[in-house]
């Protein structure tokens, strides 16, 4: 096997190809990979003053804001997943992460105003607006989408197997089984194997070290939406889907309700593992 591994979108982002593909210009096949998953970083960052998703929390309340396709089509599934999930995966809890010290209080609301997902508007040629003030964070959604998009150039290439594993929102292509790990909620340096995966995807989520970021010892990135709260079970939340994106979103919603029988998992023939 071939890997290829880079620091993106937070974590450690590895792309693993069989070896018989070393004559289809390998180098070219894993920039390529790296670069679409650069190019959703550099778009849905929080961090990023420049980034798409800057641009709307600074201004998508005043005016229609036009991004990327990609961001755009992020947008769209994130809002899907709130309503599929009543409001458990819910993006426009920034403010709260804010609050924490988990992101930088780089954008400000007026929380007697504030909207909810539902107050996220599309409008035509990739332009989006707010109803209400919201501010967004897609860190719980992007590294997912990101992943697709690099499975995606893969298969452009004519790959049939592969891993791409971003800091465990993982997809495989390919009807080969990879073995499944996933870290212990209590001791994250252990993982625990929970058997093996083909032609899909896993994310997960769990508060592990999310405590140590913040300024605040009680709370955690993980935040349940309607309460304002952050979660601190010591519990990982797994969802495997055929696509990374709903994947990771999902793991969220799984956190809010512990509902393995959840009909959103039902209608994206989703799995849920909880830990």
């Amino acid at each position: 096997m071939v890997k290829r591994c880079q620091a993106l979108l937070g974590t450690f982002v590895e792309i693993t190809i069989p070896n018989k593909y070393l004559d289809k210009h390998v180098s070219d096949v894993f920039n390529h990979a790296f670069k679409e998953i650069k190019l959703v970083e550099k778009l849905m960052s929080f961090h990023v003053p420049s980034s798409d998703l800057s641009c709307i929390n600074h201004h998508a309340y005043e005016k229609d804001v036009i991004v990327h396709p990609y961001t755009y089509e992020v947008l769209v599934m994130a809002k899907q997943l709130f309503e599929d999930t009543e409001g458990a995966f819910d993006c426009s809890v920034a403010p709260e992460l804010q609050k924490w010290g988990l992101l930088p209080e780089t954008y400000q609301i007026d929380e007697v105003e504030r909207g909810t997902l539902r107050d996220l508007d599309f409008k035509t040629n990739y332009a989006v607006s707010f109803r209400k003030p919201l501010c967004l964070d897609l860190g719980g959604i992007a590294k997912g989408y990101a992943v697709d998009k690099a499975v995606q150039v893969l298969i452009n290439y004519g790959i049939t197997h592969a891993v791409v594993n971003a800091g465990g929102d993982m997809r495989i292509l390919g009807n080969q089984a990879e073995d499944i790990y996933i870290k212990h909620p209590l001791r994250p340096h252990q993982l625990i194997h929970i058997g093996q995966l083909s032609d899909g995807s896993i994310a997960t989520s769990g508060i592990y070290y999310s405590k140590d970021k913040s300024l605040y010892k009680k709370q955690s990135a993980l935040v349940i939406p309607k309460r304002k709260q952050s979660m601190l079970k010591n519990q990982s939340y797994s969802v495997m889907a055929k696509r990374c994106v709903v994947a990771d979103g999902l793991t969220k919603a799984l956190a809010i309700h512990q509902d393995v029988n959840a009909m959103y998992l039902k209608k994206y023939e989703a799995v849920g593992v909880i830990l």
